[in-house]
């Protein structure tokens, strides 16, 4: 197999390997991955709300249904849609109390979650890690 084959297939199987060990931890807050990036999505914007395409361009599933997700979290309470009055196809969102109290539950865990999962690395060679992706 060619030395880049098996780094591509490597490199997918250990990040499905790191999704699905902090979904496990997001499902304890009755959240899909999705979900919760949405919720970190919005609460990066600091109050400010942010349209759908903003949205949807930060996600880290790019093919999730982003508006379904979204719905979702407004029937959860965790997220305001308000429609702009003068075009209804602008929507705006923001991420409300109880969805900044669901995060603030699940921060300390995908911590912990994150630091047992790269537990074996030491800093530089997170450094190097790091270096080395942003160049694929």
């Amino acid at each position: 197999m060619p030395l880049s084959k098996n780094l591509v297939t490597t490199l997918i199987k250990k990040g499905t390997e790191m999704t699905e060990s902090i979904s496990e931890v997001v499902k304890t807050e009755d959240l899909t991955i999705q979900q919760f990036n949405v919720l970190h999505i919005l609460r990066g914007r600091r109050g400010e709300s942010a349209c759908l395409h903003d949205v949807s361009d930060k996600m880290i599933h790019s093919n999730s249904n982003t508006t379904r997700v979204i719905d979702k979290l407004v029937i959860k309470g965790y997220v305001e849609r308000i429609q702009c009055p003068t075009d209804r196809r602008k929507i705006q969102l923001t991420i409300t109390k109880l969805g900044l109290k669901v995060l603030e539950r699940l921060d300390h865990l995908v911590d912990i979650r994150e630091e047992t999962l790269i537990k074996n690395i030491d800093p530089k060679q997170v450094e190097l890690i790091l270096d080395v992706l942003s160049k694929i």
